[in-house]
């Protein structure tokens, strides 16, 4: 799937106004969806934590056992579902369409994302190719590229690195110690802070609601809201990610009910079409119709832990 890109007239201005506040780098740290377990302060109730952390009071209340939505000052709460995995498939059909689902837990310590870059940018490659890495458990098509010279769309960061400065202005954005960001940028950002960085997009869920309006974001491109095979990474909380493929062809909108079926409730869309792909232990699930600009691989590293905390 092809690009067309450009800042709506309405956006200028504010994008201008963010980039003179940010001075041409985005400083973000540790706020966003939170995970693993808070402490509750005077004041707060399951449904501002709720609303806080992207969960409801009812995962709340199943999560910690609560029976009553009472809380006190000083007590701990788990604000994301324990994990008993590091990295699991699923190939079940969700709303009757047929999804292959890569499960991240950003939490395990020997779990990483990572874009897989070809020996050269501006090189195509199969999926296959880029995904012939040690320690590779699944890897899933990136993001938007130009058709003739496999230029990336959207700014890459690898290892704490940035390879690529692109034009998208969405996000997913991952921290040294394994959380998971899903944001959107004014303007040229240093990414300082960050170990992975993948733009993309459009935006079709955020903080659990539908909201597809490619436009608004820029794009100009028919084909990346008409109905397509489809790739997304969505997000269920900073710890929690789900890269998906979709080998039928479908909408935005059908995409975005899928995601919220799965839990999710931030997720960006991934190139799509005949770029559609993902491989699970070295074998091709879904296969990509030509060569991609880059993938993008989950691995499962034996190295010793590190303390990464919840």
């Amino acid at each position: 799937m092809s690009y067309t890109l450009s800042a709506p007239k309405l956006l200028l201005p504010l994008l201008a106004g963010l980039l003179a506040v940010f001075g041409g780098s985005l400083a973000l740290a540790a706020k966003g969806l939170g995970g693993g377990v808070v402490g509750v302060e005077r004041g707060d109730s399951l449904e501002r934590i709720g609303r806080r952390y992207g969960a409801s009071v009812a995962q709340l209340m199943r999560w910690n056992k609560l029976k009553t939505t009472r809380l006190q000052p000083g007590q701990r709460l788990r604000v994301t579902p324990p994990l008993n995995f590091a990295v699991k498939l699923s190939r079940t059909p969700v709303l009757g369409v047929p999804v292959v689902a890569i499960h991240v837990n950003l939490g395990d310590p020997q779990v990483s994302i990572r874009p897989l870059m070809p020996a050269g940018l501006g090189q195509g490659a199969p999926l296959e190719h880029l995904s012939w890495r040690t320690q590779l458990v699944g890897a899933i098509n990136g993001g938007y590229f130009h058709p003739r010279t496999f230029w990336p769309a959207g700014d890459l960061v690898v290892e704490g690195r940035k390879v690529v400065q692109g034009s998208i202005h969405t996000a997913l954005a991952i921290t040294p110690d394994g959380r998971a960001r899903v944001l959107t940028i004014p303007g040229p950002v240093s990414w300082k802070g960050y170990r992975t960085v993948i733009a993309n997009g459009p935006y079709i869920l955020r903080k659990g609601r539908l909201v597809v309006a490619p436009q608004n974001e820029g794009y100009r491109d028919p084909s990346i809201w008409g109905r397509a095979r489809r790739s997304a990474v969505g997000m269920v909380n900073e710890r929690y990610l789900i890269f998906v493929s979709i080998p039928m062809p479908v909408t935005l909108s059908e995409l975005g009910k899928v995601m919220t079926k799965l839990g999710v409730r931030e997720a960006l869309v991934l190139d799509g079409g005949s770029s559609t792909g993902i491989i699970w232990r070295n074998q091709t699930l879904v296969r990509p119709g030509r060569p991609l600009a880059y993938g993008i691989g989950i691995f499962l590293e034996t190295r010793p832990p590190t303390d990464r905390k919840s």
